[in-house]
């Protein structure tokens, strides 16, 4: 039982990490969009103000490990996306089948997936893979997304064992 509350305090932390990481996103571009503004008040008087040079460099970045990093909370409190227009009017045990089929094919491939990431990132490493404007190596963002897939394959199964349980949060 202590198992399973850390694991679910993990992945609402790491939810919260990805709610930091989009909000930084957000200031960031309030910023960067500010400039532009100043800049074009500036050129009203001859002057110039640059926007966040590498800008689009880290949104990019960002963006992309803050979403992943929402998967396992939404799959945990069975926030994603359903489609049971089917399946509302199957029996029961019918539900309760694909629900399972579903959640160990989603395990499966999201384990498969973390480890293509992990050899991704060490060839990324290898090849020393830069942002262009800010020269950042890329492969530092990639343990987030491997880490995302690990705990969303954990929230997965965590659904199948115990799935009201963990829609309440405990």
């Amino acid at each position: 039982m202590a198992v399973k509350t850390f694991l679910i305090r993990l992945i609402n932390g790491w939810a919260l990490l990805g709610g930091a990481l989009l909000l930084l996103i957000v200031i960031v571009t309030a910023i960067n969009a500010a400039g532009f503004t100043a800049n074009t008040i500036a050129r009203t008087w001859g002057g110039h103000v640059s926007g966040l040079p590498g800008y689009e460099d880290a949104v990019q970045l960002l963006v992309g490990v803050a979403a992943l990093m929402m998967f396992p909370y939404a799959q945990l409190h069975r926030a994603h996306a359903a489609v049971d227009v089917v399946m509302q009017r199957a029996p029961q045990w019918a539900n309760r089948g694909v629900n399972v089929l579903s959640g160990v094919v989603l395990a499966v491939l999201l384990v498969w997936m973390a480890w293509m990431l992990a050899q991704g990132t060490i060839q990324m490493r290898a090849d020393r893979v830069e942002t262009t404007v800010l020269g950042w190596p890329v492969w530092i963002f990639m343990p987030f997304a491997v880490m995302s897939c690990l705990l969303w394959a954990i929230a997965a199964i965590l659904d199948l064992i115990a799935p009201m349980e963990t829609a309440n949060g405990a």
